[in-house]
């Protein structure tokens, strides 16, 4: 018997409280690196033996327990094993935990929500397991708008990218989209949530996937969600335009003023930027981004990433967007360019170019 299998006895809520912390914190111990994780994927009846001890009366051997899995999710194999063998049972002890506001533990399960749905190939389970519990999205999304929610300031931050996680799938995008529900309009204003840059990240992420389904663009830029200014906003500088330009702007982008600050994290801006360049796939909303100051904004931005304080990531980004909105619809030629077919000649030397950027 190997010294791990030893401590399983003491790892069960009927356990002696001494007896339970002292094999507990060898668990948490293994958990700080690869190799103590791999140790412990080995060993499943200590990883659901840990889920129950999640649940215990003591308040420090539940949080720990709850560490545990934060710290093995945080690596991929160990988001994977997680998945593969307690999904079933995480998830909906995680809901639980976050949707209760007396919970003092709501924040680390966020946290391990958001790392087991990280990985493309992992996130279609998790939520099915969340489409499981019915009105479970819609729950958190509750949670996650009133800031205040949990009584122990537990700030659920995380739930943000947990939303983005969720939108890598069409399954998860579909219920975020529910007109009925309205959940993502309700989730828009964290777009600019100073208070938080994970809260923030999230939504924007969240924002960017959507915005890959050039379905459902028409109704993003519709009066009804009026997504423009949510992106324009983070974006926009203290520049200051003529009368022309900001009667062109959305009506929250006008007249800013000089202490009008753009977001700071590049790849906020970036993921703004790109959420842009996927609505410029079909003319009529390329047409709309035009008519309402895109290209004015855009520009300055540019200026602003050529200086010092700018990211070249982010400069190509919008370079990209740029490019497109200066031509004309003439010049474009192509309604929906997401329905342009690349010739394979072409496929093949655009994967020979990748190949020769990663050398």
């Amino acid at each position: 018997m190997s010294e791990l299998e030893e401590i399983v006895p003491f790892l069960s809520k009927t356990a002696r409280l001494d007896l339970k912390a002292v094999a507990l914190s060898v668990v948490l111990g293994l958990t700080g690196s690869v190799d103590g994780i791999k140790l412990l994927l080995q060993q499943e009846v200590i990883l659901s033996n840990v889920l129950d001890l999640a649940d215990d009366e003591s308040e420090p051997i539940a949080k720990d327990a709850v560490l545990c899995f934060v710290n093995i999710s945080a690596e991929e194999k160990g988001a994977q094993a997680i998945v593969d063998k307690l999904s079933s049972r995480l998830v909906p002890t995680a809901f639980r935990a976050i949707l209760d506001d007396n919970s003092k533990l709501a924040d680390p399960w966020c946290m391990v929500l958001c790392n087991i749905s990280r990985p493309e190939s992992l996130v279609e389970t998790v939520v099915k397991e969340l489409m499981a519990i019915e009105f479970s999205i819609e729950k958190l999304t509750t949670c996650f708008t009133r800031v205040n929610y949990n009584k122990h300031k537990g700030h659920l931050n995380y739930l943000g990218p947990l939303f983005s996680n969720i939108s890598q799938c069409a399954v998860g995008r579909e219920v975020f989209c529910n007109k009925t529900t309205g959940l993502l309009r309700r989730i828009f204003p964290f777009v600019h949530h100073e208070a938080s840059i994970v809260r923030r990240g999230g939504a924007v992420g969240l924002l960017k996937n959507i915005c890959f389904d050039s379905t459902v663009h028409e109704w993003l830029l519709s009066e009804e969600m009026d997504v423009l200014p949510f992106i324009l906003l983070p974006l926009a500088g203290p520049e200051e335009f003529d009368d022309e330009t900001n009667d062109k702007l959305p009506m929250e982008l006008q007249y800013l003023g000089p202490d009008k600050k753009r977001e700071e994290d590049p790849d906020i801006r970036k993921m703004l930027v790109e959420s842009l360049a996927q609505l410029c796939a079909t003319r009529k909303a390329r047409v709309y981004l035009r008519e309402r100051g895109t290209y004015e904004i855009l520009r300055e931005l540019h200026k602003y990433e050529c200086s010092d304080l700018g990211d070249k990531s982010v400069l190509a980004a919008v370079e990209n967007v740029v490019d497109i909105l200066i031509r004309t619809e003439e010049e474009i030629g192509e309604d929906n360019l997401k329905a342009l077919e690349i010739p394979d000649d072409v496929k093949s030397k655009i994967e020979t170019l990748d190949n020769k950027a990663e050398l």
